[in-house]
C-alpha cells in the first residue's frame, strides 16, 4: 500500500473512523509522525506472490473487476483500484496480491455497515454503497480474483 494510504488508515483507526479493536489499540498511542513513519516503512515492503484459487470464481471476479455489473449497479473495480489492482494512492488501496480472505472480510464489513459509515471516511462510504449491491458470491469472486493480480 502507498504510504499516504497507510498513514490515513492509521489516523482513521486512532480517531475511531475505522473500528477494529486490535488496530485501534495499536494506533492509540501513535503520533502523526509515527503514523507517517509506519506508512513509509510498510509502503516499501514487497507484496507476497499469492494466486487465485477457484477458477470459476476468478471468471466472475474478472468480469466484475473489468466491467462491473450494470444489473445491480456495481461499477467496475478497476475504475478506482486500477486495471492491475495497484490502486490510487491515499484514496483507493492496492488490492493486487491481497489475501482473498481479508478482501472478502472487508467487503462484508462495508456491506454490513461495520466499515465505511463514518462521514470522515469518504472512500469508505463509496465502498459501502458499492458493497451493499454485491452478492456474497460476487464478493468472494472479487476477493479471489484480486489475490492473483500482480
Amino acid at each position: 500500500m502507498p504510504a499516504d494510504y497507510i498513514t490515513l488508515q492509521l489516523m482513521h483507526f486512532k480517531a475511531g473512523v475505522r473500528v477494529n479493536p486490535t488496530m485501534q489499540a495499536m494506533a492509540a498511542t501513535l503520533s502523526e509522525a509515527d503514523m507517517m513513519s509506519l506508512g513509509a516503512y510498510f509502503s516499501q515492503q514487497k507484496p507476497k506472490g499469492l494466486a487465485a484459487k477457484d477458477p470459476a470464481l476468478v471468471k466472475i471476479g474478472q468480469r466484475l473487476w473489468r466491467g462491473g455489473d450494470s444489473t445491480t449497479d456495481v461499477p467496475a473495480c478497476a475504475g478506482c483500484h486500477s486495471p492491475t489492482g495497484v490502486g490510487i494512492p491515499k484514496n483507493y488501496p492496492r488490492l493486487a496480491g491481497q489475501y482473498a480472505d481479508y478482501v472478502y472480510a472487508q467487503l462484508k464489513a462495508f456491506k454490513s455497515g461495520a466499515r465505511g459509515g463514518d462521514a470522515k471516511d469518504a472512500s469508505g462510504h463509496i465502498m459501502a454503497t458499492i458493497a451493499a449491491n454485491m452478492t456474497d458470491e460476487q464478493m468472494k469472486a472479487v476477493a479471489d480474483y484480486t489475490s492473483g493480480l500482480r
